[in-house]
């Protein structure tokens, strides 16, 4: 008897041991599979406008390296589906354009499927956020301690946490985040240009924002090291 059970219990720690090493080949499988999705090789262009790891965005597209998984897959599936918009770039196109080029046929089919979406989310948000990058010209230390104040003064921590470094479940993490695209998002947002997921929340605390108020945020927040916290 003794030993039949012991043998019995030989084989469920076996059997427990097999299916933990499955589950770590998996969610090791699904992280490869985020990058390659996000590319260069075999993806879907991601890594054109985030750059390399999601931490080296050109023009005023967002680093996303580090950012909330849910929140990418949602904004991956709004700018899919059209639901998120953006005020036109330097050349006058809308910001999400390109985006949705990549991940949408000219046909409207998507490219990406959900179990696409959620592998190359998760594997952004296990990605080391990107350093604040230093403006040529140093800001005056007053300027930031006033976006500071003026993120307390319209309660952005309501929804992003202090200094941009907790957002609630959903939200984006915004500290270290690129100043010109921090810009462009509130904006947008205040003048009901972005009104996707919870976009529409936010519009009541920055609907009284001026463009200074916004650009003093912003400066405050870009110089904010989310991988130093």
């Amino acid at each position: 008897m003794n030993r039949t059970i012991a043998r019995l219990m030989a084989l469920t720690l076996i059997a427990i041991g097999l299916v933990t090493v499955s589950v770590g080949m998996a969610v090791a499988a699904d992280k490869d599979a985020g990058k390659s999705i996000y590319g260069p090789r075999g993806g879907y262009g991601c890594i054109a406008c985030h750059g390399i790891n999601g931490k080296r965005a050109i023009q005023d597209y967002p680093n996303i390296a580090g950012q909330d998984k849910k929140y990418i897959e949602q904004q991956i599936k709004d700018i899919m589906n059209g639901k998120r918009v953006g005020s036109p770039n330097a050349e006058g196109k809308p910001r999400t354009e390109g985006m949705k080029g990549s991940l949408v046929t000219p046909q409207g089919k998507p490219r990406m499927d959900n179990a696409q979406i959620k592998q190359v989310a998760a594997w952004l948000a296990g990605q080391e956020p990107a350093a604040p990058k230093a403006p040529e010209t140093p800001y005056d230390p007053a300027r930031l301690e006033n976006g500071k104040g003026l993120y307390k003064k319209y309660n952005c921590k309501n929804c992003h946490g202090n200094d941009g470094l907790k957002p609630l479940k959903g939200y984006p993490f915004i500290a270290g985040q690129k100043r010109d695209y921090l810009i462009a998002q509130m904006k947008d947002i205040r003048d009901k240009v972005r009104k996707n997921g919870k976009s529409g929340v936010m519009v009541g605390f920055v609907k009284k924002a001026s463009d200074e108020d916004i650009e003093v945020i912003a400066e405050y927040l870009s110089q904010i090291n989310r991988a130093a916290k």
